[in-house]
């Protein structure tokens, strides 16, 4: 996995990189940050703090009860071995640290890292970056036992212990021992179901894959110690609970937790669901003679895993170095063992590569096993800082294998001070004040606290801006009220009078859906293809030799003769002229061509009829229904078929009422869209009322409650409406009546005069010459009427007697009838729909909504609290945002704490003044100040 990172550019700080790395692409001036912050949990619960305002159990600045007398500390002066001045940017002589007393050195470097630590312990660095200690390095580079040294604590050194998983040690003085540890969980472990995992699911956004990131991070209180010997016990638990992702962390409680209990911990230390984690194990240690400090051990890097399914880790453990070196704030520890060349550090290559050279310190590990006959050279010329080049210069550490605390403590006394014990170079002796662990403690705790005082006034704007905007947010987020009864009433009786008026004024409006619907059944009448294939003439073309050609009208029937030899197959015959027009080279019968299509050659092409308008929603999708409902041939079929036999020029009624049936089957379409677009308007009327009523009650349980109600009491009214329309549309499909003789009559002479009209224009094409552009009969003028009918009655004369009169006659009292029952069946609906459910809605809707909701039974007081209950997911938000706040508050009031001990103190010396370094050298070593980064139907009718 390769992460762009921001390479601090600046003079002199160390040669390019010595051997290749995975990560050896890293640029410049890229700038991508994988992970924002690791060392925080916005959702740390209130754990017992019972005084100084939330803090923790560190005694404040300001007390005396763990130290006994001043802290003095040897400061001896020695000339700059380099150029490079010592002083950091922000250094003041006159306020510098060693211009007060030895004793408010100490307190005020105490103080600052006890606030430091509480802010970390709060999880305020996921919002606001904080100086920490990062401890980084490869396997096998005694990273382990420079943070025992750390924390002057044996803490367990067993295989795979405390290197799984990154560890937030937070050490300050108490007169009283004790350790609390916590579990800090901020992702989820989420592998694949159906395939191991590869090295390619590691990726820059995925960058501990299969540990995903969770919206909200949890901080779990995992148990509290005041005995030294349960903590290795403790950690090692610790640990395999953050590997099991899976089981609830209470389960590997030593002592307590069902697995802990039960389970040897070597088997389960071995059955982990995971590997390696990016979740944190926090522990807060308190006791006499501790440094006070706070900082990240991190797993080691390594480049072979003993599995090769495994892979995969080599990526995530380094991009969880990657994430924390990354952090611009972070002072980086990295060891390097002397055992080995410091060149094949990979960790070292990592600091630098990612821009984080000028605020590393490095740390040479394991002393005692350096080679007495070897070149020394490599690492005193890292000391002088001629290579290996870090901002923060360089310390030795001794910490053999098999010594507790105290004899290492000696150890490296006698080794690096007096020369008494070992076979430590003389050429070493020079850099005395900067090896063993005592003295790099000292460094990181002062400058630690330097960065702290330094970065306070940021942070605390930073902690102010945050907690302002938390506030706000909850402002939006009111409390449940006082009178919950009187807000509920209050919201309803609103949305009565609301749903009143808009459904008086629904009613009263209500016109275009119900025209709409009558235009549907009107345009979907049956359609009859009024054109026969009798109508065309059969042309014969003569067998003779001769040019000329005759032709004559025939039956249907009669039979083509044989085209000419001598016409060439590769042409396509042509009619050449009109009916009685000249000969042509081919021979074409209109009876074989496909009905509803113009003899090709007998007229000229006509411009394409004008498209039918489309329907209205919810109505367009009916547009084609009633279309080729019959032919005429069809109806005469029907008519013969249920003629009785002897009863000549007699249509019988089934014939009437099968094609009225038939026609009006299809209206429970149309008539489904029109009620459920009438609820689809309804619901939408009452819902936008809803809201405004309840407009400061959406966040709680009675919004979606009532809107629930809402739309279940619209669907029943939906399903009585609708059953009572059913009734109604079975009826007029079932049965053929009316005694409006009038309007029926009409209806049906309208239908057979335009049926005629249409019919003998359907003729006239057949015989030709084309008669031109169909006119409907209601759009011609009156005196273009009666031109039209006498010029119809002078072209019957040469057509004949029409041979379909008959069929005619039956299409017009289907379709007359059809418009008689569609205008009906229109107003049926609409008044079911306008005079019965509309008002029935309007007058129910009140008194059932109270019902439902419940708020009119004996129990209305526990109702009326659960409706102003909120929805688990403001409920949840505003838990966050106060936990979140209280959170600020205490960082807030820490900070504040520490600003006025250190105005208690003295006057004369803010916090400004602690931010100032010294001008003394208290090592020949080099010292480079840190810098830190502050989503077809023409022929129907």
């Amino acid at each position: 996995m390769r992460t762009p990172a921001l390479r601090r550019q600046r003079g002199g700080t160390g040669a390019e990189p010595i051997k290749p790395d995975p990560d050896a692409s890293i640029h410049g001036q890229e700038v991508t940050t994988v992970v924002t912050s690791y060392d925080g949990a916005p959702t740390l619960s209130p754990v017992d703090r019972p005084s100084r305002q939330g803090r923790s159990n560190a005694p404040a600045p300001s007390e005396r009860s763990i130290e006994s007398g001043p802290l003095f500390r040897e400061i001896r002066t020695r000339p700059i071995v380099n150029r490079m001045s010592l002083e950091s940017p922000t250094s003041n002589h006159d306020d510098s640290f060693f211009h007060t007393s030895f004793q408010d050195i100490g307190k005020k470097l105490k103080a600052c890292n006890d606030t430091l630590g509480e802010l970390q312990q709060l999880g305020v660095s996921h919002d606001v970056q904080l100086p920490e200690l990062v401890l980084v390095g490869d396997q096998s580079a005694g990273k382990s036992s420079l943070m025992s040294g750390l924390a002057n604590l044996d803490l367990p050194r067993s295989e795979g212990t405390c290197t799984r998983c990154p560890l937030h040690i937070r050490v300050s003085r108490n007169s009283d021992w004790s350790c609390r540890v916590w579990l800090r969980k901020e992702y989820s472990f989420q592998p694949p179901t159906d395939r191991p995992i590869a090295e390619s699911d590691v990726t820059d956004e995925d960058p501990f894959f299969p540990w995903r990131k969770q919206p909200v991070s949890a901080v779990h209180e995992f148990k509290t110690m005041q005995d030294k010997s349960q903590i290795e016990e403790v950690l090692r638990w610790a640990q395999i609970a953050i590997l099991n992702d899976d089981k609830h962390h209470a389960l590997f409680i030593p002592g307590s937790g069902g697995i802990a209990v039960n389970a040897p911990i070597e088997d389960a230390a071995a059955g982990t669901v995971a590997k390696f984690s990016p979740n944190v194990v926090a522990l807060e240690i308190k006791g006499p003679d501790l440094p006070d400090l706070s900082f990240y051990d991190m797993p080691g890097i390594f480049q072979n895993p003993a599995d090769a399914k495994d892979d995969y880790l080599v990526s995530v453990v380094r991009n969880l170095s990657k994430a924390y070196i990354q952090h611009p704030s972070a002072i980086i520890i990295c060891s390097m063992p002397m055992n080995s060349d410091a060149e094949n550090s990979s960790t070292f290559g990592l600091t630098r590569r990612l821009g984080a050279t000028s605020r590393t310190i490095g740390v040479l590990t394991k002393a005692d096993l350096l080679p007495e006959a070897g070149n020394h050279d490599q690492w005193l010329a890292i000391m002088k800082g001629c290579t290996h080049h870090t901002g923060l210069g360089y310390f030795i550490t001794s910490r053999p294998q098999g010594k507790d605390l105290d004899e290492l403590k000696k150890w490296e006394e006698v080794v690096f001070e007096s020369h008494s014990v070992g076979n430590w170079p003389s050429e070493f002796h020079e850099f005395s004040e900067r090896c063993g662990v005592e003295k790099l403690k000292s460094f990181l705790s002062e400058r630690l606290g330097e960065e702290f005082a330094k970065s306070l006034p940021n942070i605390k704007h930073k902690v102010k801006h945050h907690l302002d905007k938390i506030t706000k947010q909850l402002a939006n987020l009111p409390e449940l009220p006082h009178n919950v009864e009187l807000e509920i009433q209050t919201g309803l009786m609103t949305f009565a009078d609301s749903a009143r008026l808009e459904l008086d004024r629904f009613n009263k409006h209500f016109s275009a859906l119900p025209c709409n619907f009558r235009d549907c059944l009107l345009e979907i009448k049956p359609r009859f293809t009024l054109k026969d294939k009798s109508d065309f003439p059969v042309l014969e073309i003569s067998d003779d030799e001769s040019d000329a050609a005759s032709f004559t009208a025939t039956t249907p029937t009669a039979k083509r003769h044989a085209a000419p030899a001598t016409t060439t197959p590769s042409k396509r015959p042509r009619l050449d002229s009109a009916l009685h027009g000249t000969s042509f080279n081919g021979r074409i019968k209109p009876e074989e061509q496909q009905i509803g299509l113009p003899v090709r050659g007998t007229m000229p092409p006509r411009a394409t009829p004008a498209k039918k308008p489309f329907l209205a929603e919810p109505f367009a999708e009916f547009t084609h229904i009633g279309r080729g409902f019959r032919t005429l041939r069809q109806v005469r079929d029907e008519i013969d078929a249920k003629t009785k036999a002897g009863m000549p020029d007699h249509i019988p009624a089934e014939v009437y009422r099968d094609l009225v049936a038939e026609a009006v089957r299809p209206w429970n379409k149309p008539m489904d869209a029109f009620i459920k677009q009438t609820m689809r308007e309804l619901q939408s009327v009452l819902e936008c009322a809803l809201n405004k009523a309840l407009e400061g009650l959406k966040k709680r349980f009675i919004y979606p409650e009532a809107k629930r109600h809402l739309r279940n009491f619209l669907e029943e009214h939906r399903k009585e409406t609708e059953h009572h329309l059913v009734l109604r549309y079975s009826e007029e499909k079932e049965c053929l009546l009316t005694f409006n003789d009038a309007a029926f009559k009409k209806f049906r002479e309208d239908e057979h005069v335009e049926l005629v009209r249409f019919r003998h224009f359907q003729r006239l094409k057949a015989v030709g010459p084309d008669p031109g552009t169909y006119i409907p009969g209601d759009k011609l003028p009156e005196d273009k009427r009666a031109q039209d009918a006498k010029k119809r009655d002078q072209e019957m004369l040469r057509l004949g007697k029409d041979p379909f009169e008959r069929e005619l006659e039956v299409i017009a009292y289907v379709r007359g009838y059809y418009r008689l029952a569609a205008l009906r069946f229109t107003d049926a609906v609409s008044q079911r729909i306008m005079c019965s459910m509309i008002p029935a809605i309007r007058r129910q809707l009140p008194y059932c909504l109270q019902g439902k909701l419940g708020i009119r039974g004996p129990d209305a007081a526990s109702v009326y609290e659960r409706l102003m209950e909120e929805d688990e997911t403001t409920a949840g938000r505003r838990e966050t945002l106060k936990s979140e706040k209280d959170k600020f508050v205490r960082a807030l009031a820490s900070i504040e704490l520490l600003e006025n001990g250190a105005a208690a103190a003295g006057p004369s010396k803010s916090m400004s003044s602690m931010a100032s370094g010294s001008q003394t050298e208290t090592s020949a070593q080099m010292v480079e100040p840190l810098e830190l980064d502050s989503r077809t139907e023409e022929d129907e009718v």
